[in-house]
């Protein structure tokens, strides 16, 4: 799933950065992380050590630097993970915060299951502090995709009007659809033994508008 702890969304930035060159921008630190990002991605490419940890060492001073944005409680993100999808019953749901450097974020899961082999693995996660830089770390959310072959697809795709990436294996009965809402709520769901348009629909129900509605909050006051 996606942004499972900040750590891998500090690493999957990295490796978004690789390779991407653009026009000088002011330092500020969403511009400083992903400055180091492109730097620890360099560092990976060439396998030096030295440059990664200083590359490591430039992006906590700049998410230190950085708006502190308290990420909504888990139990809040639970309410959004409904008794109910695509007609399974949800037999489990837990939430947890992950602080590293200084950068909080809060994720709140749930399976669910039909009896028969299909399941549903549903997940809400607030990306904090790295509002704003978080879109960085999803690959898919500045190029368009579409793949199609005997076996599945693979495409960027909207729902509701938010992007979206959804990936599917006919021969497995296995998918995935990520949704970024707001820029700072990451919606990703995995599915087994379910048709991806039986999938698909069960998530643009979600209450995704509730989910933006709280896109300010724990976000302090300008000037602040």
């Amino acid at each position: 799933m996606i942004l499972r702890t900040v750590v891998l969304t500090l690493a999957a930035l990295a490796l978004s950065a690789c390779g991407r060159e653009e026009p000088p921008k002011p330092a500020d630190p969403g511009t400083k992380v992903e400055q180091a990002a492109r730097q620890l991605g360099q560092a990976a490419r060439e396998g030096d050590v030295g440059k990664a940890g200083e590359a490591f060492k430039q992006m906590g001073e700049a998410l230190s630097g950085s708006v502190k944005v308290e990420p909504v409680d888990f139990r809040q993100l639970r309410d959004f993970l409904p008794a109910k999808l695509a007609g399974m019953r949800r037999v489990n749901a837990e939430g947890s915060r992950t602080s590293v450097m200084g950068v909080s974020v809060s994720k709140a899961e749930a399976r669910y299951e039909d009896g028969r082999g299909g399941r549903i693995d549903l997940e809400v996660t607030d990306a904090g502090t790295l509002t704003g830089v978080a879109a960085l770390a999803l690959a898919w959310v500045d190029v368009e995709i579409d793949k199609e072959g005997d076996s599945g697809y693979e495409r960027t795709t909207t729902v509701g009007g938010r992007k979206a990436y959804e990936r599917y294996d006919r021969a497995t009965r296995t998918g995935e659809l990520d949704v970024l809402a707001a820029g700072r709520f990451i919606v990703g769901a995995k599915a087994t033994g379910v048709d991806m348009k039986v999938f698909k629909e069960a998530v643009t129900k979600l209450d995704l508008a509730g989910l933006e509605a709280l896109k300010d909050r724990g976000v302090p006051p300008a000037g602040k």
